[in-house]
């Protein structure tokens, strides 16, 4: 089993990827993967150099 770790504060430098949980009209938001046939929550891998931010919007 995998171990999940909260943070209240992280080095910017240390995160490489975001993932967005959000709520719509009191339903969770989900998207379809382009690549499997799989429901998942938002997110995606940082580029080299992106903001975290810019990263969390794509």
């Amino acid at each position: 089993m995998t171990e999940v770790k909260f943070y209240d504060n992280m080095d910017d430098e240390l995160l490489k990827f975001a993932v967005i949980i959000t709520k719509a009209k009191n339903k969770y938001v989900f998207c379809k993967h382009k690549d499997r046939n799989t429901w998942e929550i938002p997110g995606g891998y940082r580029e080299q150099g992106e903001n975290i931010m810019d990263t969390a919007r794509r």
